[in-house]
């Protein structure tokens, strides 16, 4: 696959302190950033904007329920992305490893990988 179209989901509650980092720090091939706050109640939303993410709201409790929104908002675009990423707002995933993970999606023609 050359030149995929690459979207990250970013699951966030109250990630005010990382998130903006954590967009910074993602590899200039992804297409668009999506964080999906989670009723966070601090600076998560507005820091995300301000690193370039488009940002939602889901306002239902859990991590599941945020990832779910990001699906549901990539699934009524038009042009569906080649690959979708998901990674946490705090670090416990590296961004900068992005493109090591999608590597065998690239190369191998795997559909799924867990990093």
């Amino acid at each position: 696959m050359k030149n995929p179209r690459i979207k990250v989901i970013i699951p966030a509650f109250n990630e005010a302190d990382s998130i903006g980092l954590v967009i910074q720090d993602i590899p200039d091939l992804v297409e668009e950033v999506i964080v999906v706050s989670n009723n966070s109640t601090d600076q998560t939303e507005e820091n995300a904007r301000k690193a370039g993410a488009s940002v939602l709201t889901e306002t239902r409790k859990g991590y599941g329920y945020a990832c779910l929104k990001g699906m549901d908002y990539v699934a009524a675009q038009q042009e569906k992305p080649d690959i979708i990423v998901f990674l946490d707002g705090d670090y416990s995933d590296y961004p900068e490893q992005l493109s090591a993970i999608i590597q065998p999606i690239l190369q191998e023609n795997i559909d799924f990988v867990i990093g």
